[in-house]
């Protein structure tokens, strides 16, 4: 297999990748007239290339038997070291993606995969034929998960971070808690929500486990709010829906919501600002990183209360 390169000196060594490409021709070919001609150039110029070679590596190749070239055991064991040089050089030349398959663990809360990751992720193994292994998990499990790494990528609110876990962090959107009311619920008319608007009123909590209720909590206890909570819900698709039946009011991740006639958003305050992030180890595979780059590039446009991170 000829190297179609061109003449390159390594640093320090006593061949080129011409020069071996050569070797190799002749070891194949079986003589110099052979080689010359697959090699498409003259014979003596093959002859004294193989004389150059040997007098800078200082040891002779090639024996003469009827007018060809015999390898002796020096030759071929250089040979075998060409052989995998030209095969390295193949696999360069023919490069893609999807070369190198292996699974891809991905770990990520219910309502980002049902209201994001699952379409996206199918349009991604669809585009790279990656394995890919998607579980559902709530998100203060997640990044334990990964630290013990039983995943490659976590993808969850950056509200979760825990100092304790050595991981990367890539930034995929930036959002915010919003208030979610029932469309005849009478705070439906106003453009902000605060604490004191929600004091007393029927809402649907965060369970007390989710590290978004904490944060949640605390700017209500801070205002000396008190909702009524007749439900405690582990995420936020179930908090949605509770709110969509008119059961009560909900304070959600501006990402993803459920696009609903029954259901009106509204700002908060005081701002409560997060981001939705990849979560990887320190040294990110190859599969990882494509897949990150593909989700960022297929994500939603920008809404009234989420904005993508490219």
């Amino acid at each position: 297999m000829a190297i179609n390169i061109k003449r390159t000196s390594w640093s320090g060594g006593w061949a080129t990748l011409r020069d071996l490409e050569i070797i190799q021709t002749v070891i194949d070919q079986g003589s110099v007239t052979n080689a010359a001609e697959q090699l498409g150039i003259s014979q003596p110029a093959v002859s004294q290339t193989l004389n150059q070679i040997e007098k800078r590596c200082g040891k002779k190749l090639f024996t003469r038997e009827n007018n060809k070239l015999i390898p002796n055991s020096d030759a071929l064991l250089l040979y075998e070291e060409i052989a995998n040089i030209a095969e390295s050089f193949s696999r360069l030349s023919h490069f893609h993606h999807q070369e190198k398959k292996r699974s891809l663990r991905i770990l990520v809360p219910p309502t980002l995969a049902y209201g994001f990751i699952n379409q996206a992720t199918a349009l991604f193994i669809k585009k790279y034929q990656i394995n890919v292994h998607l579980e559902i998990s709530r998100s203060e499990q997640l990044l334990s998960l990964i630290a013990k790494e039983q995943a490659d990528i976590v993808i969850t609110d950056n509200m979760t971070i825990n100092s304790n876990y050595n991981l990367t962090q890539t930034p995929i959107r930036e959002t915010r808690i919003i208030c979610a009311i029932p469309k005849t619920h009478e705070l439906s008319t106003k453009n902000t929500i605060t604490p004191d608007d929600l004091h007393e009123q029927s809402f649907i909590a965060l369970v007390k486990s989710n590290i978004g209720r904490t944060v949640i909590d605390r700017a209500l206890n801070k205002s000396k709010s008190k909702p009524n909570i007749i439900a405690e819900v582990s995420d936020q698709d179930t908090a949605m829906t509770f709110v969509k039946n008119g059961l009560g009011i909900s304070l959600i991740n501006s990402f993803p919501t459920i696009e609903t006639e029954d259901i009106v958003y509204r700002e908060f305050t005081p701002t409560i600002m997060s981001n939705i992030c990849f979560f990887t180890s320190k040294k990110t595979e190859h599969e990882a990183q494509l897949y990150i780059e593909f989700i960022k590039e297929h994500q939603p446009d920008a809404s009234l209360f989420s904005i993508p991170i490219k």
